[in-house]
């Protein structure tokens, strides 16, 4: 379940990680100001965290992904 806040509406971010078969069933939430990006979450594997990271930095208009994302205990 992913979450993202930019006004009301759905951000870039969010749709572009609901788009990874991977990832778009976590609890991932985003929330994107004037470019930066904070992704907060909980994820099953390293390579989960970096994947999410790689396409938020791919999304136009983001200019600094801050990473919170952390591993399942």
């Amino acid at each position: 379940i992913l979450s993202g806040l930019v006004g009301s509406e759905m951000c870039k971010e969010t749709a572009a990680l609901l788009r990874d078969e991977d990832l778009k069933n976590f609890e991932i939430t985003v929330v994107s100001t004037k470019g930066d990006v904070l992704l907060t979450g909980v994820l099953n594997s390293q390579s989960q965290i970096n994947q999410a990271i790689l396409i938020t930095e791919g999304v136009i208009g983001v200019k600094t992904v801050h990473d919170e994302l952390t591993l399942r205990p």
